[in-house]
């Protein structure tokens, strides 16, 4: 698997881990032999939460939290995040297409709370083992690498599936988690989602990771920590990112569970608050430092992006793609050159240069970068050409009422993913659709989801299911597939036609 971005939530990221004392809860007791030979995370012990960017902890810290692809904090108890019931921001392409919950429409399930991550269709055991499969490889990760315990997160992800998926389903794909973590001797966090709390023990989930249990939600009238206390007991790792869910969660509940703040995207050298309790000692919040000996400086450059293509063009603009870069912490975004000057940025691996002008070419290249500000070398280049004015043209011409639109998703060596977009431009609902296309030289379709592909020499056509054969005015279905050669530049003109 590559890399995966990090991403920070304010509710749903910050680590709050919560695992029942052994002595208190009846859950432990039951997880401990169901699960005998995982380790729990010491009771009410410092911790310091570094999904953001791994760095030398402080030398009271016994918990680090950090990403499935970074390296575990040497001698202490080590948590291993892993994004298990929807995509990372960037990731889709790297899930096969019926494994991403899609609405009755047939359009992808974005979390509406995250741009580019995807809910993942648990709603079968068929896919759910299928998910399963494709997440075990970082599991194993998790345990070769030498980390204590699984931090599975969007675990509460049904709660913004829009009714799609039900708390049954998730507690079934959990329990799939829950067995393999078991089987690599890992124990295995509950993610939030206290509303599930009371299935931990039949599932079982050894501790729970929780954030910001200090803070009054709005239309609630006092803070979570203490129902997390009462469902999982003493052994609960709060991080807080406001002085005021802070000062809550230690007047209530320092000595009895790890407390920390961190800022919102616990930066390397950034905020860390301790108090009584948490291993950080004194009776109020007081700051860490930055030194260099708690956040050694960066040098390392990320690695230079590949494959940059431009995968379409209109008269005004060009849309590009390229391979992830990766790096010894974490990339943080991608500058866009045109003609050698910079023009732009992306957090992901696609980025639209807009108000160009029509029939012109222009040469683009990327550049990576991290949050300490190393840059990468430069990309290939790759020249494109913008239509001419009022063209009709090149990618993403129509006729009869509809739009396609081809774009690469990913690509590699002898091959690439894309996804062609069909629009719906009429003023009534379409009864079936049809896009067409020329390849230009030996590409070859090889694989394809939700539309029936077939093809004559380099001829392709691709038709509606039954199921996506209604289009709304002005609304959009897209349907996927893999190919063979590399990607055609420029990419093919696409003819669409509606019933």
């Amino acid at each position: 698997m590559r890399h995966r971005s990090t991403k920070f939530r304010n509710r749903c990221i910050a680590l709050a881990m919560v695992v029942a004392g052994a002595a208190a809860s009846p859950l432990l007791l039951q997880s401990a032999d169901a699960a005998a030979s995982v380790t729990l995370p010491p009771t009410a012990a410092a911790w310091d939460y570094q999904i953001g960017a791994p760095y030398t902890p402080a030398s009271d810290v016994k918990i680090v939290s950090r990403d499935y692809t970074a390296q575990p904090a040497e001698g202490l108890y080590n948590i291993c995040y892993i994004n298990a019931f929807q995509t990372q921001p960037a990731d889709l392409a790297d899930w096969p297409a019926e494994l991403v919950l899609r609405d009755a429409n047939g359009a992808i399930v974005e979390d509406p709370e995250w741009e580019d991550e995807y809910m993942l269709d648990i709603r079968t055991p068929a896919k759910r083992t299928a998910i399963l499969n494709k997440i075990k490889p970082w599991i194993d990760q998790c345990a070769s690498k030498g980390f204590d315990a699984v931090e599975p997160d969007n675990y509460d992800h049904y709660t913004r599936s829009h009714d799609l998926i039900n708390t049954d389903q998730s507690k079934e794909f959990m329990k799939l988690l829950v067995d393999y973590s078991h089987s690599k001797n890992l124990a295995i966090a509950q993610k939030n989602t206290l509303e599930l709390a009371g299935d931990a023990d039949a599932l079982g989930i050894d501790f729970a990771v929780v954030e910001e249990c200090g803070v009054i939600w709005p239309g609630a009238s006092k803070p979570e920590c203490p129902e997390y206390y009462a469902a999982f007991g003493s052994r609960i790792v709060n991080v807080e990112y406001t002085d005021a869910g802070m000062k809550r969660a230690c007047d209530g509940f320092a000595g009895k569970f790890s407390i920390v703040q961190r800022d919102v995207k616990v930066t390397a050298g950034g905020t860390r608050k301790t108090c009584p309790g948490s291993g950080g000692g004194g009776s109020t919040p007081t700051p860490k430092p930055s030194t260099p000996t708690s956040a050694p400086a960066d040098t390392s450059a990320p690695t230079a992006p590949s494959g940059l293509t431009a995968t379409g063009a209109t008269s005004n603009s060009v849309t590009l793609s390229w391979t992830r870069s990766t790096d010894n912490v974490a990339v943080t975004g991608y500058d866009v050159f045109r003609n050698g000057a910079k023009v732009g940025s992306a957090t992901g691996t696609t980025y639209t240069d807009a108000g160009l002008t029509a029939g012109t070419t222009y040469q683009y290249q990327v550049k990576a970068k991290d949050a300490a500000g190393n840059t990468s070398g430069a990309s290939n280049t790759v020249s494109k050409a913008t239509q001419s004015s009022g063209s009709g043209g090149g990618n993403g011409g129509g006729s009869n009422g509809c739009s396609a639109t081809l774009v690469v998703t990913d690509s590699w060596s002898g091959a690439f993913d894309a996804q062609v977009s069909v629009k719906n431009t009429g003023s009534s609902a379409t009864r079936g659709w049809k896009v067409s296309w020329t390849w230009p030289g030996t590409q070859k379709i090889t694989g394809f989801w939700d539309a029936k592909v077939t093809t004559s020499g380099k001829a392709v056509t691709a038709a509606n299911e039954s199921w996506n054969a209604a289009i709304s005015a002005n609304a959009t279905k897209k349907f996927d597939f893999t190919a063979t050669g590399s990607v055609p530049t420029p990419l093919p003109t696409l003819t669409c036609t509606v019933s």
